[in-house]
């Protein structure tokens, strides 16, 4: 397929990410040798008419072998849907794909937000990798590898309007060994090509891998059919399990301290007190008021992982949880002990739980922190756009994540926590890599012991820009690269509406 073809089979891609049009171009002498040495060994190349339609399925084991997640994939060129099963978690499901106009994501309780940005780049290069759209791209040779004792040669390619990748070729027979995804960038992600599988004669695809350096899952194929039918239906994200009733549109009086903001709930007829916590990525419950509210119990234990460590959890389903008349029906949350700990060193108050991601992902969700105020309202009939300044919102982490300016010049990817009382939580990254300036001290702050704080010189959303922000740097995996968390002492600024269904959220300052 030419360069040209390929660009034909990625424009719809290209133009959900905002991109202009492929130019055409063509791979140095060197790495197009093994590139065409790579399609002999596969036998075939995206868009050639061998493989119009594909259904797949898939596992993953862990280094002991036991599976922890099965999958069904369904391809139609560089269009696909994935259906994951967890048996871990009490056969609970998620979902995500690309339309051919918007890639998206489904959560366990099957409520779909699309996914741009960053993220949109490495799935699209992510599925050329995986549907043999590589061989015609522009490359250039890169420098001799050894992986697992073989010599290989690498060969960076550059996937129009996504993210680079290279690959370890396997000079002699043309085999892929290893691909990285978004080399030197936020998103990169190592995939260990293990094996290949025969799908018809003559024509390979990738069949076994793992994904991240060092780790031991591995994902393999048990299933192949090509030109099999893929229906529409296949393709597209699958309904929502849990589902709202919208029966009160009006603003629900809302409690917002200096460090939370709390609404009153009731999980299956059983009034709480719940934290807001957009920075929660499902809804969680104390386990002694889950079992006081009868909530049933999935028989699926895991642990739950925030920024300040991990607390085991049982997975469990609500029949309702009503805030304010409206109702959330048969959604599956979290439970775990609150009591065993001061949830986020904070203030040991007993909460009955964190109103997370599920209570935004299917509606449309304001909230004034000055008028202490919230309304739910369905999206669908919420058309029009609610005011103030509008910014599309990554939820693909099922926490909101917005572009923001730190320092005037450094771009981040804020995640918006109302859970958190802070302003500004940023890794190491932002310091050493990306070389923010502030004055550092040594302090402590409730919940992280002691870190390094300081005030921003400035931190921008669009036209709007804060001066003197208090930011602290923690040393966590969860905040990583131009990552950083924006928490409650900022957000309070603002009325915000958050609209996940259309990926998108709408910021109004609050003046005086």
């Amino acid at each position: 397929m030419s360069q040209r073809g390929f660009c034909r089979v990625v424009l719809l891609a290209c133009v959900g990410l905002g991109a202009p049009l492929c130019a055409p171009a063509a791979p140095d002498d060197a790495a197009a040798v093994l590139l065409a040495k790579h399609r002999a060994f596969v036998g075939w190349e995206l868009g050639d008419g061998s493989f119009r339609m594909l259904r797949l399925a898939r596992e993953r084991a862990g280094a002991e072998g036991a599976v922890d997640q099965r999958a069904t994939e369904y391809r139609a060129g560089i269009v696909y849907r994935n259906h994951y099963v967890f048996p871990k978690r009490a056969d609970t499901v998620e979902d995500s794909g690309y339309t051919g106009s918007v890639f998206w994501n489904t959560n366990q309780n099957g409520f779909t937000t699309p996914v741009y940005g960053d993220l949109a780049k490495f799935r699209l290069s992510y599925a050329v990798l995986f549907n043999e759209g590589t061989t015609e791209l522009p490359a250039v040779i890169g420098g001799a590898e050894s992986v697992d004792g073989r010599q290989l040669q690498s060969v960076r390619l550059d996937v129009p309007h996504a993210d680079a990748i290279e690959v370890d070729v396997d000079p002699d027979s043309g085999a892929y060994v290893r691909a990285v995804i978004d080399p030197g960038g936020d998103e990169e992600t190592t995939v260990r090509i293990l094996s290949y599988m025969e799908v018809s004669p003559g024509k390979k695809m990738i069949g076994s891998f793992r994904i991240g350096e060092g780790t031991r899952d591995t994902y393999t194929y048990t299933r192949i059919e090509p030109n099999v039918t893929v229906t529409d239906a296949d393709l597209h994200p699958p309904p929502a399990g849990a589902t709202w009733t919208f029966a009160n549109p009006k603003p629900i009086p809302i409690a917002v301290t200096p460090q939370r903001v709390l609404v009153d709930a009731k999980v299956n007829g059983v009034k709480g007190r719940f934290i807001l916590d957009t920075g929660a990525n499902a809804i969680f419950l104390n386990r002694a008021f889950a079992d006081r509210a009868k909530v049933t119990k999935l028989n699926a234990r895991g642990t739950t992982v925030g920024l300040y460590g991990g607390e085991p959890s049982d997975t469990r389903r609500a029949d309702t949880i009503e805030i304010g008349g409206n109702v959330l029906s048969k959604v599956i949350v979290e439970a775990t002990d609150f009591n065993s700990r001061d949830y986020r060193g904070l203030d040991r108050q007993n909460y009955d739980g964190l109103l997370g991601y599920d209570v935004f992902a299917g509606a449309l969700v304001t909230v004034d922190f000055r008028a202490q105020t919230m309304t739910i309202e369905d999206p669908v009939s919420q058309q029009g756009d609610p005011g103030g300044l509008s910014i599309l919102t990554d939820t693909s982490g099922w926490i909101p994540t917005i572009p923001m300016t730190l320092d005037r010049s450094i771009a981040v990817k804020a995640m918006l926590d109302t859970g958190d009382p802070g302003a500004i939580i940023f890794g190491p990254d932002i310091l050493y890599k990306y070389h923010l300036r502030m004055a550092r001290s040594i302090g402590v702050r409730a919940g992280m012991g002691s870190v390094e704080c300081g005030n921003v010189d400035s931190l921008q959303i669009g036209p709007i820009t804060y001066y003197g922000e208090m930011a602290c740097k923690l040393d966590t995996d969860l905040i990583n690269g131009r990552r950083i968390l924006v928490g409650l002492d900022f957000l309070r600024h603002f009325i915000v509406a958050f609209d996940y269904p259309r990926g998108r959220l709408f910021l109004q300052p609050l003046r005086g």
